[in-house]
């Protein structure tokens, strides 16, 4: 079973209730690369469900803000900022403003396979994934460059279509956020900063059957009570706590799905006793699974 749904471009529609790409649904390579004006989310039913896409998505606001979830953290993205989250990120959008101006654009990593796109988006996901923030607040220069380069491919996608022009101009997008984060301080790691960047890495990939906190420490080749001492002079929390809220992201992302019984989430996470996961989740939601599978449909 997968653990969470992963939705490719075509599939998008059941994220928010929104035709998101209905008027493009004949273009083709709508599964490699497609952009819209943000305006289409005034019609948007929010909050989504916890999802994973197939691509590479990225938000560029100019006018209003909107919030996404990130795996578990909550991130306000305003105007003049990007929020740009590879394929594996969990993610949840929550509200926006009805006013919200910009663009919204998704690439698959094939579509800028050839050329420079792919180091340059490696770069930029490196900086991100080294502050565990997805999101970035341009400059004066940086944002009209990015939102003319967005307004030349939002034009031609509609009126043209050229997938070979957009892939040019996408790698010129990508060029200039990489060139903005190279002009921002350089971050020299800590040792406790490095050991935390690693084990949000290992939990994306292994939550599914991995729980204990002496599991990922092994994992990592230190001790568990060094593991805990980086994860809480870095974030604040305990090692234990940062697994619980992944599995428990995922626990609600399956949920949502309804061909899904609880037990059958409870197995895809890796957890056999039933009567364990009904009360981890409702320890850390006040409810119990069944309930909210219930809210959800009530919703």
């Amino acid at each position: 079973m997968n653990r969470i749904p992963q939705y490719k471009p075509d599939e998008f529609n059941p994220i928010l209730n929104l035709n998101w790409a209905g008027k493009s649904m004949a273009k083709k390579g709508l599964n490699d690369f497609f952009i819209e004006p943000l305006q289409i989310l005034k019609d948007a039913k929010t909050p989504s469900q916890p999802h994973r896409k197939t691509v590479n998505d990225f938000v560029f606001i100019t006018k209003g803000s909107l919030e996404k979830m990130v795996c578990s953290d909550v991130f306000a993205v305003e105007k003049n900022m990007i929020i740009l989250l590879p394929p594996y990120k969990i993610r949840t959008f929550l509200n926006n403003e009805p006013d919200i101006e910009g663009f919204y654009c998704h690439f698959s990593n094939d579509f800028i396979a050839e050329g420079p796109g792919l180091k340059y988006l490696q770069d930029i996901l490196n900086h991100m994934e080294i502050r565990n923030n997805p999101t970035l607040y341009l400059d004066n220069g940086s944002q009209k460059r990015i939102n003319l380069v967005l307004s030349q491919m939002e034009h031609f996608y509609e009126t043209d279509g050229n997938l070979e022009l957009l892939r040019l101009y996408l790698f010129t997008l990508l060029g200039e956020i990489r060139y903005f984060i190279e002009k921002l301080p350089k971050q020299n790691l800590s040792v406790n900063e490095t050991v935390t960047l690693r084990f949000r890495k290992l939990i994306t990939s292994h939550i599914q059957n991995t729980h204990s906190v002496k599991e990922y420490a092994d994992l990592l080749h230190i001790s568990p009570n060094h593991l805990n001492k980086s994860i809480k002079k870095v974030t604040g929390k305990t090692a234990s706590e940062i697994i619980n809220e992944a599995l428990l992201m995922e626990a609600k992302a399956l949920l949502s799905l309804p061909h899904y019984t609880v037990s059958e989430v409870a197995f895809t996470l890796g957890v056999e006793d039933m009567s364990y996961f009904s009360r981890f989740f409702k320890k850390h939601t006040g409810i119990s699974p069944s309930d909210y599978r219930k809210g959800i449909d009530l919703s």
